[in-house]
């Protein structure tokens, strides 16, 4: 019995869908509103995603700066490492009598 029920309840489910998108294209396509509001709709999406190609490329700019700076840093590090170990090593090995 239950699942008869969740077979009509699909059913109806269905029907109210497709009922609905048939209302939404026939506004759309049918209707002087229903084409400018389309039309109104189609720019701003047109919009949107000239904005979201614009952020898009806004942040791998930045992005790639962010990244060149981290590098540099690195590489500053490193040279600072070498320092520090060569006066480590001529330190430490200072009183070191020398082999023969």
């Amino acid at each position: 019995m239950s699942n008869d029920n969740h077979h009509d309840n699909r059913f109806w489910f269905g029907f109210f869908l497709g009922g609905l998108l048939g209302a939404l294209i026939l506004f759309f396509m049918g209707t002087k509103e229903g084409k400018k509001t389309g039309k109104l709709l189609e720019d701003k999406i047109e919009e949107i995603e000239k904005r979201g190609l614009q952020l898009k490329e806004d942040v791998k700019e930045e992005a790639a700066e962010k990244l060149d700076d981290a590098l540099a840093h690195i590489e500053k590090l490193q040279e600072q490492s070498v320092e520090t170990t060569k006066h480590i090593r001529s330190r430490f090995f200072k009183n070191l009598p020398k082999r023969r």
